[in-house]
């Protein structure tokens, strides 16, 4: 019923939407997008068996489909309306899938002299806690596992914490893994199989954004309130996220964040699209300090900007004991003459002890660019050594833009999946003619062999305001996916 009557809200807001847009859309005081999603993949493929998409994806092996062959289809529509009176901005995000209504969220942003006041209420039949965790070797990247999730089980194919679930990482970041439209699949088909999309809507979580801007200082104060019980049996957990921030004359930025019931990560709804993801950290059963974070920026000696990132916990978890837990240091500079720019980031652990390193350099002539990144972990002895090397070489003529990102892996840990030296290539193309814009990405687990992938996405300008984009993912043997999408802004 609460489905029923949300989803009656919204399609009556969508009609005085229109009939505000038109034909003086400059006066109107709503405006808002509608996005009409059709997601269509073979039932052969793998991208939807489970267990079976990672080891399609993470090996590069394909299933064999037959010539005539099933399909999935997933229709999804995301529309957004706000009303703006006065200073008082009103959002609602409405999510409609074939289930009918699967996710609904309100913000109210208003804004009195220096305050800037946000709040968000958000509606959903499911919400999944995720915390972010790092190695405890090499402190590379952040990653994610599932703590909590209800109702409903996404855990498998997830893992649960502590363990370090770089699928999970990669499905919701978008680090170039997956193309959008196979994370749409795989996470609406992991949610579905895990129950996540069945029950009723009901209140989950309220976000409230505090910002006072004084004499040059951002209070910022940030209010957690989720529900982790269910619609009719609530349970309320409240978390706060202090945070200071300042910049001096010389243009040095300190910022320190609090957390209190509360830790970094993030909260998913249903089934976890990059709308209905909710960030800034996650509530927990605790109402005590869980987490410092102190960051200072722009920091220049000696023509070197230094930027340095420090994080304690209070609390001995599964990886780390309370204290000091990660510290990162980058530095930056310019060799003018030559339009070189330099990057290098060093992580150390909770003992100062450093982990991992990674240097970056870009040159940049004319249409021509080149970026080489070299990854420096410990070997067996504790001593670095380079065991990546990314180059990415980009030429971009008016109009047309091509780039190589060539990765290969020189040292221990990489070498048993590369092909002759190479871990992955990755080529780039992409074009604008007229109204039409044409990207591509073809990906090989070698120089040029071991073809896996290609991506295209085409995007045409209807009308002002009206896109309509088609994409593609094609395996080595199959049609992996594809997708039409229509936007349109009012």
């Amino acid at each position: 019923m609460f489905r029923k009557l949300l989803a009656l809200t919204a399609a009556v807001a969508m009609c005085v939407a229109a009939f505000s847009a038109a034909p003086n859309a400059n006066a109107a005081p709503v405006s808002g997008s509608l996005q009409l999603d059709i997601v269509i993949t073979p039932d052969c493929t793998g991208v939807l068996s489970g267990s079976g998409f990672w080891t399609d994806v993470f090996s590069g092996d394909t299933p064999i489909c037959p010539k005539v062959t099933g399909t999935f289809v997933k229709i999804e529509a995301d529309l957004a309306l706000t009303l703006s009176i006065s200073g008082l901005d009103i959002t609602s995000t409405s999510v409609f899938t074939f289930k009918g209504l699967e996710f609904e969220a309100i913000r109210i942003l208003a804004t009195v002299g220096a305050l800037t006041v946000r709040t968000n209420l958000i509606f959903a039949p499911s919400v999944w806690e995720i915390e972010q965790e790092r190695s405890t070797s090499t402190l590379t990247s952040a990653r994610y596992c599932i703590n909590f999730q209800n109702p409903g089980d996404v855990t498998p194919p997830f893992l649960d914490c502590p363990a370090a679930d770089a699928a999970l990482f990669f499905l919701l970041e978008d680090v170039g893994v997956f193309h959008p439209i196979i994370q749409n699949l795989a996470l609406a088909f992991i949610a579905d199989n895990g129950n996540m999309l069945d029950g009723p809507l009901y209140f989950i979580k309220k976000v409230v954004d505090l910002n006072l801007n004084i004499a040059g200082l951002v209070l910022s104060i940030r209010g957690l309130f989720a529900n982790l019980g269910t619609a009719t049996t609530p349970s309320f957990n409240t978390g706060l996220v202090l945070a200071l921030e300042g910049q001096t004359v010389s243009g040095i930025t300190v910022r320190a964040e609090t957390y209190f019931g509360a830790r970094q990560g993030l909260e998913c709804f249903a089934e976890c699209k990059p709308i209905e993801r909710a960030r800034g950290g996650k509530v927990v059963t605790s109402f005590t300090v869980q987490e410092e974070k102190l960051f200072i920026r722009n920091l220049t000696v000696a023509g070197i900007t230094n930027n340095i990132r420090a994080e304690f916990q209070f609390f001995n978890g599964d990886l780390f004991p309370a204290g000091l837990t990660y510290f990162e240091w980058n530095q930056r500079f310019r060799v003018a003459p030559w339009n070189l720019s330099i990057s290098n980031t060093i992580r150390f652990d909770g003992t100062l002890v450093p982990r991992f390193d990674s240097l970056v350099a870009a040159i940049r002539v004319g249409d021509l660019s080149v970026t080489a990144i070299f990854l420096y972990y410990l070997n067996s002895v504790k001593r670095f050594e380079a065991q990546l090397a990314e180059f990415v070489t980009s030429f971009d003529p008016p109009g047309v833009t091509v780039t190589s990102d060539l990765v290969l892996c020189t040292e221990r840990l990489f070498v048993p999946f590369c092909s002759g030296g190479v871990d992955e290539h990755d080529i780039y193309l992409s074009a604008a003619v007229g109204n039409f814009t044409f990207d591509a990405r073809f990906i090989f687990f070698g120089l040029f062999n071991n073809f896996y992938e290609v991506w295209f996405d085409v995007t045409y300008k209807l009308a002002p305001g009206v896109d309509l984009a088609n994409s593609y993912v094609i395996g080595n043997d199959i049609l992996r996916a594809f997708s039409f999408r229509l936007t349109w802004k009012f």
